[in-house]
This record gives structure tokens, C-alpha cells and sequence, in this order.
């Protein structure tokens, strides 16, 4: 049967043709897509927020006591005078109070932050020499938004101690949850830190000739351990090295003292040692009850609900190792991500439904909407494979775009099949019709669908802090709105190929006639009057 070249779009998209003739490949396809974005699916990151990065530098410069006047002077400044010299700077912010100096370095966006932060941390240390003797060494660090924490707990153990819970969650709660996969750090909220406590007797002191000093010297000596070279064993060369810190208390009771005149004095003979807690700087109650709690961080890349699974299952297994410890979720910023996620893939489903619900309403058939709506998920699905690979997540950005692309998923199909499904009315074999209905209008659906891949991509470039937001937001509407195209060019046409029945009763094509075709002749006829 020949047909005329214009029915084709020209002669030069016959994708469909192939499509149709050839069903083995174009099926290999669309499952190996499938299978990849299920896959992918699966691992995809389930995020409140895309992956966004603050250029800021932070750099924080401690000394004991100081009065502001003189952090300002001595360590804000040349600090400040250090770090302005570093390009692509956009503004510098410092905070003085009592011992703390912060100096906040915010770049222009688009800067390599790791580059810049080494940069910082190197004009730092240079800058080290201009700087008291007496300070703490200087912190440089990162400002991510990701290092906030997601999750916060309560602990509560009426067997311990504070001091001893403190403990607990430094040592067991810390090192149980930070194996976990996507936990970066723990951070204890109250409670104390452990501390031995040395109270010296002035009077015994006295008698045995002892000065405060000496038992200081002796205490600082007592807790170092040192290199001490190497030494020859057996013809082999080893290293050697003092240890002198004690471990137990009974140790630290015993350590001895001279006094002169060859003459020795055990530390337990002038002071009473004991295991404590130190000065209490901060505390948390629940309740109103004073608890020991600690808060959750998370790897920027990871998944937000992934950490919440991996430490509930371990929390969980802490309290059946550890007998009368109990864990009391007090915040979670991963109930609200979760429960979004969930809202969003409900509107995702409802929205599907609904367009299928609209096509049936205009085709009238069940089999051309059910091809029709077939386009939505096998779009959807393959789209996950490449936000994967991407780098992107599942978060509110990325999940908008996906709900508000639904309907533009199903066009390229509903045009397809419309366009089949006319000539099938006409008595035309569905295979047939297949052949000639797809390809007689590919031209117009590849033009469509990159003019909305072009509207849309270049959202994922803009500039500022609004485009990190949403450059996840417009590449994922593309390879969807893309893939639709692919569907449309060679599942649509297959499936309506050999799934459409024949029609039992063919109409012919009904005249083109009444006022909209007057119309549109005078439009044509007038086209300056019309365009104006």
C-alpha cells in the first residue's frame, strides 16, 4: 500500500514503523529501563532537602579568660587581616565575646568550598605567629546545612550515676551508633564529664614538707607517656617508649613523691583521690527532669530516613544488651521529611489515576487508556535510574517535580493515540493504522517535547542560592518529560499495534464544515487583521 510522504512527518521520523515491525528490542528496552529504575528507586536517598552548600567558612579561635577588648584586638584583627587577602570574597563577619573569637568567611557562590576552606586554614597558620602564645589552635570548618542534627534521644538509667551515664553515652551509645551507616557524629546534650577529683590536706601536706608545686609536678609527670628511642635486641633495632600514665585509681593512690633527703611520700598520705564529675556546665531536662541526652548527625549524602532506621535498630539492641537503660525520642526532623515523602507519593498515585480517568472520558475506550496511561509509569520509573546517577534525592524539590509532571507525561501518548485511534474508526487494520498514524505526526511530538525540555532545563542553571534549591528540580523534569517522548515514539504505537481491537462498525470521517472551519478561512484570508 503506498502512502504519501506527509504522512510519514516527511519521510524522515519513521522511529515508530520501526518500532512496531521490530516489538523484540523495544520490549528488551522498556523492561531493562524498568528493572534500572526500580533498582535505582531503592537506593535513591530519601531527603528533606536537596543537596545545598553554604559558601561559608567558619573559623573559631578560643583563649582562656580573655576579655573581649583583647580578643578583638589580638586575635579578631589580624585574623581578619589574614583571611581578606583570599580571592572571590564576598563578606566577613566576626563575633567577640568572653575567650571566643568566630570569623565567618562567606565566598561568592560557585566556589570549590573544600579549596577555599584548605585556602583559609593555610593563611591561618601562617597568621599563627601573630598570635598569643596562650590561645587554643584555631578551628577552620565548613558551614553545610547538613550537619545539623536530625535526631534527639533521652537517656535514662536509674542505676547510674550523671557521671556514669555521661560515660555511657560518650563511650557505648557513641560507639554503637557512629558504626552505623550515615552517622557522621554524636553529640552529648547535659550531664558531666568524668573527672578524678585530688583534694589535697594543707596540714599533712605540711608535716611530710611538701609543697602544692611539687605534688603538680609529680601529678604531670605521672601522666605522660613518652618515646624513649630505640634500642639493639638480639641484633634487631626497636622501638622503645616510656609509659607513665596510671590507669586505676589504687595506682594514682599510690604514687609516690620525693621529698628530699632521699625520702618518699604516697600521693594518698596527703590528699584524698576519688572518682567524680567535673564542674557542671549545661544541662537538659525532659519533663522537667533533669536527663542526659544525645543528638544525631548525619553524612550529607546519606539518607535521612535510612539513619533513623539503622538507629532506632540499634538503640533497640543497646537496651536489650543493657538492662534497665531506656532511650526516649524527644525531636526528630525525619518524622516530617518521612511523612512528606509518603504525602508526596500518595498526590503522585492520585494524580496518575486522574489523568487516566480524564483520557477515558475523551477516548471512550478502555484499551486506548489503558495504553495511554501506561506512558505515566514507564516515564516515571526509568527517571529514578538517572537521578541516581546524578547525585539527586528523593526530597521535596524533586518530588514536586515528578507530581507536577504527570500530566505532561501522558500528552505525547494521548496525541499518538488519538491519532491511531481515527483511522482505526475509519476501518483501518489497528496495525496498519499503527503505521501510519504514529509516524504522520512525530515530527510535531519531538518539537512539543523539547520545547518543554528546553523551559525546563535551564531552571537546574540559575544563579544565587535559589538555583542550588532548584537545579535538581529542573534536570529531573527533563529526563521525564524525555522519556515520555521515547514512550510515545515506541511503546505507544507498539502496544496500540497489537492490543487495539478493529473497529465492529466504521464511520468515515465526518466533513469539516460549520462556523469554527469559516473561521479559521477568514483567519487565513486576513492574517494582519487576525494577528493584531
Amino acid at each position: 500500500m503506498s502512502q504519501h510522504p506527509s504522512e510519514h512527518g516527511g519521510g524522515n521520523f519513521q522511529i515508530s514503523s520501526w518500532a512496531i515491525r521490530n516489538p523484540v528490542p523495544v520490549a528488551v528496552l522498556f523492561v531493562a529501563l524498568i528493572l534500572a529504575g526500580m533498582i535505582s528507586y531503592g537506593g535513591l536517598p530519601v531527603k528533606q532537602f536537596p543537596n545545598v552548600q553554604f559558601p561559608l567558612v567558619s573559623i573559631t579561635v578560643t583563649q582562656s579568660g580573655a576579655a573581649p577588648g583583647e580578643m578583638e584586638t589580638q586575635i579578631t584583627r589580624p585574623v581578619e587581616d589574614a583571611i581578606s587577602g583570599i580571592s572571590n570574597v564576598k563578606n566577613i563577619y566576626s563575633n567577640v565575646s568572653l575567650g571566643v573569637s568566630t570569623t565567618s568567611v562567606e565566598f561568592e557562590l560557585g566556589e570549590d568550598l573544600q579549596k577555599k576552606t584548605d585556602e583559609v586554614r593555610s593563611r591561618i597558620d601562617q597568621t599563627r605567629a601573630l598570635l598569643p602564645r596562650e590561645i587554643d589552635a584555631p578551628t577552620v570548618t565548613r558551614v553545610e546545612l547538613d550537619s545539623q542534627p536530625i535526631l534527639t534521644y533521652a537517656v535514662a538509667a536509674p542505676a547510674m550515676s550523671d557521671a556514669e551515664l555521661s560515660w555511657f553515652v560518650d563511650d557505648t551509645i557513641s560507639r554503637a551508633l557512629q558504626t552505623q551507616k550515615g552517622v557522621s557524629q554524636i553529640s552529648r546534650v547535659g550531664g558531666v564529664n568524668r573527672e578524678i577529683n585530688i583534694l589535697i590536706d594543707p596540714d599533712r601536706m605540711a608535716a611530710r614538707g611538701l609543697t602544692a608545686s611539687q605534688i603538680n609536678n609529680a601529678l604531670r609527670g605521672a601522666s605522660l607517656d613518652a618515646p624513649g628511642g630505640r634500642v639493639s635486641v638480639g641484633g634487631r633495632e626497636q622501638t622503645l617508649r616510656v609509659l607513665g600514665a596510671v590507669n586505676t585509681l589504687n595506682a594514682l593512690r599510690d604514687l609516690t613523691i620525693p621529698t628530699g633527703g632521699g625520702r618518699y611520700v604516697r600521693l594518698s598520705e596527703v590528699a584524698e583521690i576519688g572518682d567524680g564529675a567535673s564542674e557542671v556546665r549545661g544541662f537538659a531536662r525532659f519533663n522537667g527532669e533533669p536527663v542526659v541526652g544525645f543528638q544525631v548527625m548525619k553524612t550529607r549524602d546519606s539518607s535521612d530516613v535510612g539513619v533513623d532506621d539503622v538507629v532506632v535498630k540499634a538503640l533497640a539492641k543497646l537496651e536489650t544488651q543493657h538492662k534497665g537503660v531506656t532511650f526516649t525520642r524527644i525531636f526528630s526532623s525525619v518524622d516530617e521529611t518521612r511523612a512528606s515523602f509518603r504525602a508526596t507519593q500518595n498526590v503522585l498515585l492520585e494524580g496518575m489515576i486522574l489523568a487516566a480517568l480524564v483520557v477515558f472520558v475523551f477516548l471512550r475506550d478502555w484499551r486506548s487508556t489503558l495504553i495511554t496511561a501506561f506512558a505515566m509509569p514507564v516515564s516515571l520509573i526509568p527517571t529514578f535510574f538517572f537521578m541516581q546517577q546524578f547525585g539527586f534525592s528523593l526530597n521535596v524539590v524533586t518530588l514536586l517535580g515528578l507530581t507536577l509532571v504527570v500530566g505532561i507525561l501522558v500528552d505525547d501518548a494521548i496525541v499518538e493515540i488519538e491519532n491511531i485511534e481515527k483511522r482505526v474508526a475509519q476501518g483501518m487494520r489497528p496495525y496498519q493504522a499503527a503505521l501510519e498514524g504514529a509516524d504522520s505526526i512525530g515530527l510535531a511530538v519531538v518539537a512539543t517535547t523539547m520545547a518543554i525540555v528546553v523551559v525546563f532545563t535551564p531552571v537546574s542553571f540559575m544563579k544565587g542560592m535559589a538555583g542550588q534549591f532548584f537545579r535538581e528540580f529542573g534536570l529531573t523534569v527533563s529526563v521525564a518529560v524525555l522519556f515520555s517522548l521515547v514512550v510515545a515514539r515506541l511503546l505507544t504505537p507498539l502496544m496500540a499495534a497489537y492490543l487495539l481491537k478493529p473497529a465492529a462498525h466504521p464511520t468515515p470521517r465526518k466533513p469539516f464544515v460549520g462556523f469554527y472551519r469559516n473561521a479559521l478561512e477568514w483567519a487565513l484570508s486576513h492574517r494582519f487583521i487576525a494577528s493584531i
